[in-house]
């Protein structure tokens, strides 16, 4: 726990400088683009625009439950799945691909993946928007289960901490790291429940399966952020979630903030 206290606490003591880098990389990325930062607007909105035209349209999806669009429910669903796989992926090379450069400043390499997060809030928070300004269109009312996001929002954060921390460091120690979480990702987005509910969709006779797909970190977020803005479920109606979740992010956390600290020392030899 005292290593998860100090990697912690850098994060806490170095927040300035983590938005300040985030705010230099967004300027960097798009700085030779007319369009800039719209950009991180459009790149979601014609993938979820295709999810759209599959599902929506050619797989005739309407409402998934009364009352609540299919085309709100995805977006809602994708914006949240787009900010963790961005963040995710961005988190597991951060560190590798910056150790050189962060060596020579006044800050610790921990931040870098936290920083990969923050690059990624403003087109979530839009894009999110969308979806639930989408819903709200469509009929659904909001309720004070909206509240819910300030909690999945924090939920959100550790995760992708608990996760960037740990896997900026193993990709520094085994390069071929990043390919096979990118494979991985590719699998788990169709388990995620951000454009289908597969978990819902199996039924009575497959209740384990469903209840294992249900465990899914990402599934949980994804399902909890829906629930918030289209008045589906409470926090307290998930229990084995709840402590499913905390705990994955608990362990994850102190395995990463061990192995971070024990080889950081020599992560610019690595690289």
């Amino acid at each position: 726990m005292r290593e998860i206290w100090l990697v912690l606490r850098e994060q806490i003591k170095y927040f300035p400088v983590m938005l300040r880098l985030a705010r230099y990389e967004t300027r960097a990325k798009y700085k030779d683009h007319s369009l800039g930062i719209l950009w991180d607007l459009i790149n979601p909105v014609m993938q979820i625009a295709t999810y759209w035209l599959v599902f929506g349209i050619g797989l005739r999806q309407g409402n998934v439950a009364d009352g609540i669009p299919y085309v709100g429910w995805l977006v809602i669903g994708q914006a949240t799945w787009l900010f963790l796989n961005t963040s995710f992926m961005d988190a597991t090379w951060s560190i590798r691909n910056n150790v050189r450069q962060v060596s020579k400043m006044n800050f610790p390499i921990s931040i870098m993946p936290t920083v990969r997060t923050w690059i990624n809030v403003i087109p979530f928070v839009i894009t999110l928007a969308v979806g639930v300004l989408i819903a709200v269109g469509s009929g659904v009312h909001l309720t004070m289960h909206a509240f819910q996001f300030v909690y999945y929002f924090i939920a959100m954060l550790a995760f992708l901490h608990a996760l960037g921390i740990f896997n900026a460091t193993i990709t520094v120690l085994f390069p071929d790291y990043q390919q096979l979480i990118q494979t991985i990702m590719r699998f788990v987005f169709w388990f995620s429940g951000a454009v289908i509910d597969i978990a819902a969709k199996l039924g009575p006779d497959h209740a384990r399966i469903s209840r294992l797909i249900e465990l899914n970190p990402f599934y949980y977020l994804i399902s909890g952020v829906r629930d918030s803005f289209l008045s589906t479920g409470w926090i307290w109606d998930h229990p084995s979630q709840n402590l499913a979740f905390w705990m994955f992010v608990l362990v994850v956390l102190l395995l990463g903030s061990h192995l971070h600290l024990k080889f950081r020392a020599y992560f610019a030899d690595l690289v």
